[in-house]
């Protein structure tokens, strides 16, 4: 039976998965301290300044005490996902894809595709956690809340970090306007996030419709005509985890790379499909190394009777973490009454940015 395990664990690690959508949420950091088993986050967001240092009259005075720029808005717990598949016995009497990759007893036979149908859920159900995460990511940068609605799509969750509201502004004037200016409004929002969080943008995360206006824009179209300072070149290429990189583009004395960002999803049992990134929106990001944004993790109590230990080898006895990104519990039970097995898999993943102050998200569509 070990060999089964083996080679459907092998089938298991090569199936694919969603390397297409992530982009917002690969700005969140993950260290080994992001996997913690604590329930709640202390949510000590920072804000500092340019202040310099004062003189003193001599060394006998002292020094002077530096007052840390930290605002506690408490604590705030994990959000829990939580989905599971139930496969019931009748169901193990069809053959499985894939069944002929292997030999065995027939009681391997039946473990074998017991084994196959829990796979296959739970690369389902792992790439749905994924995309919730992508999910509260777009929220924080979009609103600086995370609002996390259960099966019949009430709010379950909601977390207001509090940025500043200037970090949040709409135009004057609608970008898909001839009298807009966008130059002019990249501009003024990359000098708020650069006085109140002391870094340069140099991202630009445009939905399409944003970037269509953007582009179609008589004063940008004379940014990126080709002259002797090459001020801007935009030579679309993809580029992993689902977004479009058009190339950069200087703005006074900002250089910006540009990103179009289309993603989408599907709400828990809803066919109607919405983007990540709104429609008329923009995000305004330094570099990475330059934001403390975290993706944390956070613990899942579970009880694993000593007599349900079938499934260990396949999907472990404790956390799994996957790419070092991400964070699950797996576990398979029997419900002997009804006879089947249960697959389910947790996870209580926090998209923080702590770095509140480093990004900001323009409107612009007045």
């Amino acid at each position: 039976m070990p060999g089964i395990f083996i080679k459907i664990l092998a089938w298991f690690n090569a199936q694919p998965d969603i390397n297409r959508m992530g982009f917002l949420s690969s700005f969140f950091k993950v260290t080994p301290e992001s996997f913690t088993d604590a329930t709640e986050v202390e949510l000590d967001l920072v804000r500092s300044g340019e202040e310099v240092a004062p003189a003193i009259t001599n060394l006998s005075t002292g020094a002077v005490s530096l007052a840390v720029d930290v605002f506690d808005l408490g604590k705030a717990p994990f959000p829990v996902y939580a989905l599971d598949r139930t496969v019931h016995v009748g169901e193990l009497m069809n053959r499985q894809p894939g069944e002929n990759a292997y030999d065995g007893s027939a009681a391997g036979d039946w473990l074998g595709r017991l084994a196959r149908v829990l796979v296959g859920s739970f690369t389902r159900m792992t790439d749905m956690v994924k995309r919730s995460i992508e999910l509260q990511a777009a929220q924080v940068l979009q609103t600086g809340t995370i609002d996390l609605t259960n099966e019949d799509g009430k709010i379950v969750y909601k977390l207001d970090l509090k940025p500043k509201p200037s970090h949040f502004p709409t135009v004057s004037k609608s970008w898909g306007t001839p009298d807009a200016d966008p130059i002019s409004d990249i501009a003024a929002v990359a000098d708020i996030v650069r006085n109140d969080g002391l870094v340069d943008v140099c991202n630009l995360i445009m939905d399409n419709k944003s970037f269509d206006n953007f582009i179609k824009n008589e004063r940008v179209k004379e940014f990126l005509k080709t002259d002797g300072l090459r001020l801007g070149a935009l030579n679309p290429k993809i580029v992993g985890k689902g977004a479009k990189y058009y190339g950069y583009m200087h703005i006074g004395s900002g250089l910006y790379d540009i990103w179009i960002y289309s993603a989408t999803y599907n709400e828990f049992g809803k066919k109607e499909t919405k983007k990540f990134l709104e429609d008329n929106k923009v995000l305004f990001l330094p570099d990475f190394n330059d934001l403390d944004f975290r993706r944390l993790f956070g613990g899942i109590p579970m009880v694993r009777p000593e007599s349900n230990t079938a499934f260990d080898q396949l999907f472990g006895a404790s956390k799994v973490t996957i790419d070092n990104e991400y964070d699950f519990k797996a576990r398979v039970y029997w419900d002997e009454k009804a006879e089947a097995y249960t697959g389910e898999i947790k996870s209580r993943p926090l998209c923080l940015p702590v770095s509140i102050d480093r990004f900001a998200c323009l409107t612009t569509q007045a």
